[in-house]
């Protein structure tokens, strides 16, 4: 059924009824469909846009779509009622259809529920961890019902008081040979678990993580995975010595179901610690199996594919803004004329960098994949690259995110007052990446950890000089000078990749001259946390342009896409060296005036080159209206129409006079 749906895209230029944004797609120099195709086409693509479009229109036609009011009019039970209903129709219709691929189901289920598939850990994390950690009995045994949804789980790590540094967990499992079980606490106030989605009302059993303490508590074997059920599958109550919660709500008043859970004495069979990695046997005694990186290389993807998920939030977020730009108007121009906001530099100034950006991390997850692919996916697993996947895996999550945040929130300034509306799609977008910015590693702490990996690579640079031309530190081994000015696109990579070695060179430098003090590694490492940073995120620049910059090469083999990508590239390369213009002088690479130059006249030039497919670049990355769930960022442009419609839907217009004024009314009547 699946594959008998429409491939194409889901509007066409004669769905446009907004004059001015009919106007601007057909001002567009390419063909968008031959655009979509390049970045996001093929079925070895990950994107894979054409089965995304099935799945889609799949997902959109079912009924239960039309029988509720928009969501941000429902209540917080209502919001999660409705939610817990949209997931378990969407598990049923995606068994109907017989949708069985992982990264195909996971987009149906997010799809059909609008982003907000209330067991999206289970099918992610839960699964892929008894996957990777559970023995071939334990998975024989787990996985049936894990994957038929007999039971739901969530992944419980983080605790009250521990998230990043994961080794200071509390959480405890203590051997008790006597029954062949291990004995749960959450001896302390800050080792409850807290966060984990859907953990809060919706599931019967957690991945736990806890230090193992076998053959009794005085000996500690570090952490550990459990498998617990934690309400009854019949009755859905906590089971004894469990107490399960929501937690306060969150921002815009989404429903992750995110949860608190305290564990007092309870007990779980041995055989439900997960044992492919390690076991327990009777006798109480610790064994270690196979290689631990197993699990290192298998939770790395999961960091992986949030540059994806960031990617495509931003894109939606810049689709929405520069739609409206389109269909708004605003002030007067010499003849009297209202202008279209899109027409004026500073909205340019906003917009434009935020797209060439979104073009560019689209452009660095898809090499981040490939190259992860590449370690993991073959027949051996190539362990020796698994700390390079580690440093930019860390590095990009951290920048894609924090970046996103940023631009999304320039895209809601963009949009003026409408763009605070719920209505708009615009505050939801920003407040997820907001969240991104904390959850699977917080963003100080991943740029520190590639920070690490850099200042390795820099200490062994003289041992090892074999190095893939490939690489991402490739340009650390390279005797290339960086250019004088740029001339070509390669030029902005050459000084890119000058500063980062530059800047780490330098690093590395301070900190050995600081090690041969009576400063302990730790202190020294602190002391110079911030530099460190600024010195990841240099080298995470320098991954994203040269990404964009073999995507912009890809693309001249199309002619009328090659010139567009390429003005794009200097929109992002221009507005990133300008917003780090302090090192290119200090590191005398640039000079105050080129960079002004570059700022002043360059970035304005590519803004009135690309004016004419502003709009055609956003309609390339194919999104649903209800995907966008916007009405500011329609595809047909009636943005002032959606938003009437979507203000008289709000309950709060049920009454012409609310009962409150009602009630003071009588009360003033009475009083006279």
């Amino acid at each position: 059924m699946v594959e008998n749906q429409d491939q194409g895209p889901y509007y066409q230029i004669n769905d446009t009824k907004n004059p001015d944004l009919l106007h601007e797609r057909r001002s567009a120099t390419f063909d968008i469909e031959l655009l979509t195709q390049f970045m996001f086409g093929g079925p070895n693509s990950y994107f894979n846009i054409n089965k995304r479009r099935q799945l889609t229109r799949l997902a959109y036609a079912h009924p239960i779509h039309k029988t509720h009011l928009p969501l941000e009019y429902l209540d917080a039970d209502e919001f999660y009622a409705l939610l817990i209903r949209k997931s378990f129709v969407a598990i049923k219709e995606a068994e109907r259809l017989n949708i069985t691929d992982r990264k195909f189901l996971g987009w149906f289920l997010s799809v059909f529920t609008n982003g907000r598939f209330i067991f999206g850990l289970h099918t992610s994390m839960f699964l892929h961890t008894l996957e990777n950690m559970a023995s071939d009995e334990q998975q024989e045994k787990f996985l049936p019902l894990a994957r038929s949804f007999q039971i739901i789980g969530t992944y419980a790590q983080t605790e009250l008081g521990h998230g990043s540094n994961v080794q200071r967990l509390e959480t405890e499992a203590v051997f008790d040979s006597k029954t062949d079980t291990f004995v749960l606490n959450t001896p302390t106030l800050t080792a409850t678990k807290f966060w984990p989605g859907a953990l809060g009302r919706s599931t019967n059993y957690v991945l736990l993580m806890a230090q193992l303490y076998t053959p009794d508590r005085s000996h500690p074997c570090g952490l550990q995975m459990f498998f617990v059920q934690i309400r009854d599958l019949n009755t859905h109550e906590p089971l004894p010595g469990v107490e399960v919660g929501e937690i306060s709500t969150r921002f815009a008043h989404e429903v992750g179901d995110n949860g608190y859970l305290r564990l007092t004495n309870v007990r779980i069979p041995r055989n439900q610690m997960l044992m492919k990695l390690a076991y327990v046997d009777e006798q109480g005694t610790f064994h270690r199996l196979g290689d631990p990186r197993l699990l290192y290389g298998a939770m790395l993807a999961t960091r992986v594919n949030l540059c994806a998920f960031f990617s495509i939030l931003l894109a939606r977020a810049v689709t929405i803004a520069m739609r409206y730009s389109a269909v708004r108007r605003q002030g007067q121009n010499p003849d009297g004329k209202e202008t279209l906001i899109l027409d004026y530099p500073l909205q340019q100034e906003k917009l434009v960098p935020c797209l060439a950006a979104t073009y560019a991390f689209f452009y660095s997850f898809i090499k981040l994949e490939h190259f992860r692919a590449s370690i993991l996916d073959g027949d051996t697993i190539l362990f020796e690259l698994l700390p390079e996947l580690h440093a930019i895996s860390s590095g990009l999550k951290a920048y894609t995110s924090t970046h996103g945040e940023r631009w999304s929130q320039i895209c809601r300034v963009a949009c003026g007052g409408h763009g605070f509306l719920v209505a708009s799609g615009i505050k939801g977008i920003n407040n997820m990446l907001d969240a991104g910015c904390s959850y699977e590693g917080d963003n100080a702490v991943l740029y520190q950890q590639t920070a690490r990996f850099l200042l390795k690579v820099i200490q062994q640079l003289d041992e090892n000089t074999d190095t893939n031309p490939d690489s991402s530190i490739a340009f650390l081994y390279s005797n290339k000078v960086a250019p004088a000015t740029v001339v070509n696109l390669d030029d902005y990579c050459r000084l890119f990749e000058a500063r980062s070695e530059l800047l780490l060179k330098s690093m590395s430098t301070r900190l050995s001259e600081l090690s041969s003090s009576s400063s302990t590694p730790y202190s020294v490492f602190s002391k110079n946390s911030i530099e460190l940073v600024h010195v990841a995120k240099a080298y995470v620049e320098t991954f994203v342009l040269r990404a964009f910059y073999d995507g912009v090469r890809k693309a001249s083999e199309h002619k009328e896409l090659a010139v567009v990508f390429e003005q794009l590239f200097h929109v992002f390369a221009i507005d990133t060296l300008r917003n780090s213009a302090a090192d290119f002088i200090r590191l005398k690479l640039l000079t105050p005036d080129q960079i002004y130059h570059l700022e002043t006249y360059g970035l304005p030039d590519m803004y009135a080159r690309l004016r004419p497919n502003l709009i055609a670049l956003v309609d390339a990355f194919d999104f649903h209206d209800n995907e966008l769930n916007s009405c500011l960022g329609r595809y047909d442009g009636q943005a002032y129409e959606a938003l009437m419609e979507r203000a008289r839907l709000n309950p709060a217009n049920r009454y012409k006079v609310h009962p409150v004024w009602t009630s003071i009314k009588q009360n003033a009547k009475s009083k006279l």
